[in-house]
């Protein structure tokens, strides 16, 4: 699954609102636009109302990223709130009882977590309604080009059959786990992962200084305790075996584009890239991602 083939699959980005009482990262946006820009062409428009969607998200956090890769594939407009994660200021707003993220405003209702953000999107009529004819659209070109052709994607198959549970699990259990100690295993690489804080325009530069510092410090120390959870001795190895399994039992070695098994992604697929998407630009994403050989890249 490299990531130009996903990349056709996930479609456009959503857009970011730039929120005056709020904190929105609007470059993260304008990237992850482009990342998703390629699309197989217009898919016909549910009839349903749109929902309002607020996420508030870490910029590095994976399970951020793979609610974002299911409202980019759904081409869901959305608003991005950036939080500060040593004051979680943006959250004060909310239910005092949940300080993670990601949290969604869905039409003024908070949820909690990804697996939940990715039910209750899915569940949501208008969600339904696009996916069903994005994939009858896709599959009807496939069969104008080779009538034997088919992606014969359901919304139980792209997320409740045992694949996509099954690599949705491995996301979020294992890759997603393996991520910061491969990119805050060293307190430079940990500085280095809070650079973005220097493009979330609402954060002051006495902000952006104090997160940088303290936060790479505090994901420094707390990758330090996965490693140890984990029994992880080589970060690097650990990570590019969980790549391994991933491409030989997931990608069949290649022979496959989608662990769907499918010519488009499922819930899994998306799940995957979403983790992988979060060190981009990092160097865990050169070192460990782009410089291996296999299906897997970037």
């Amino acid at each position: 699954m490299n990531a130009t083939t996903l990349r056709y699959f996930v479609g456009r980005s959503a857009r970011t609102h730039n929120l005056a009482s709020q904190t929105s990262f609007s470059s993260s946006s304008a990237l992850l636009a482009n990342y998703y820009s390629v699309t197989t062409g217009s898919f016909s428009a549910p009839t349903q109302a749109a929902p309002d969607i607020r996420l508030y998200q870490y910029h590095i956090c994976p399970f951020c990223n793979i609610s974002k890769s299911l409202l980019a594939y759904a081409k869901l407009d959305y608003d991005k709130v950036e939080v500060n994660p040593l004051t979680k200021q943006e959250l004060k707003p909310l239910s005092a009882d949940y300080r993670k993220v990601p949290i969604a405003i869905i039409d003024e209702e908070q949820i909690n977590g990804s697996d939940k953000i990715i039910d209750t999107l899915l569940n949501l009529p208008y969600v339904q309604q696009y996916l069903q004819r994005r994939w009858n659209e896709e599959e009807q070109r496939q069969k104008n080009g080779d009538e034997n052709a088919t992606t014969a994607m359901t919304m139980q198959q792209f997320h409740n059959s045992e694949n996509s549970q099954k690599w949705m699990k491995y996301a979020s259990d294992d890759l997603a786990a393996l991520l910061y100690p491969n990119i805050c295993g060293t307190l430079g690489d940990s500085y280095d992962a809070f650079r973005y804080v220097h493009d979330v325009d609402s954060f002051t530069t006495g902000q952006r200084m104090s997160i940088q510092l303290l936060g790479s410090l505090a994901m420094y120390f707390a990758a330090s305790k996965v490693k140890s959870k984990r029994n992880i001795t080589d970060e690097k190895k650990a990570l590019q075996e969980a790549l391994d399994r991933f491409e030989q039992e997931g990608l069949e070695n290649g022979k496959l584009s989608f662990c769907s098994g499918l010519s488009t992604p499922n819930l899994g697929d998306l799940a995957v890239f979403g983790v992988l998407y979060a060190v981009n630009g990092l160097n865990a994403h050169t070192e460990s991602i782009q410089l291996r050989g296999g299906p897997v890249k970037e």
